[in-house]
């Protein structure tokens, strides 16, 4: 079990799936997260992708977020998925849980969807994350001034232009980098890389 962090589920237990695929975002990492990003999520709209137990994105809900998405294709993790909402009694306006191929979910999403934040945590010995970071800082899903948010292996070298590299954030062998979508947008979103 893994306890929310911040806001209004503070406190409370999440279910976390067994198995060797899933690697749940450690506590400090959820908390580097959750204070990076504490006033941007109040009304915004997220996709938690790979969402495992669905921590980040519950923890985005707890702080404010209007709607996350959940895609996830490992059974015994979308169980924990709904066990937790229903724990938290998330109701089906404020999450939406789907069962599917993440990279054939995102090809379809775009242009149809847009949202403020994407989370993406792929399971490491996959190599699914350099294929999706290349397929979404193309994509019309990240709205202009949202954030990317990737979870890799420590030294993994990623190019994600146009987007540009707000923070970056080692925790040993796992590392946070969080990348903005500045096309088309004029509003003061975060420009310039960080490193906390």
């Amino acid at each position: 079990m893994m306890k929310v962090l911040f806001g209004r589920f503070k406190g409370r237990n999440l279910a976390v799936p067994a198995g060797l695929d899933v690697r749940p975002t450690t506590g400090r990492m959820r908390d580097w997260v959750c204070n990076v990003l504490r006033d941007r999520f109040p009304g915004i709209t997220v996709l938690d992708l790979f969402a495992g137990s669905g921590s980040l994105g519950l923890h985005a809900l707890s702080l404010g977020a209007r709607h996350v998405t959940f895609v996830e294709q490992a059974p015994m993790a979308l169980r924990a998925i709904h066990r937790n909402l229903e724990t938290l009694g998330v109701t089906s306006g404020e999450a939406l849980v789907l069962r599917r191929n993440v990279l054939q979910y995102t090809k379809e999403a775009a242009g149809r969807i847009k949202v403020e934040l994407i989370f993406v945590d792929p399971p490491y010995e996959s190599g699914l994350l350099q294929t999706l970071a290349e397929q979404l800082r193309h994509s019309e899903l990240l709205q202009p001034g949202g954030l990317l948010l990737l979870e890799h292996p420590t030294g993994l070298d990623l190019d994600l232009a146009p987007l540009s590299l707000w923070k970056k954030k080692t925790f040993g062998r796992s590392t946070i980098q969080i990348y903005c979508n500045e096309r088309d947008t004029s509003d003061g979103s975060p420009a310039a890389a960080g490193q906390d």
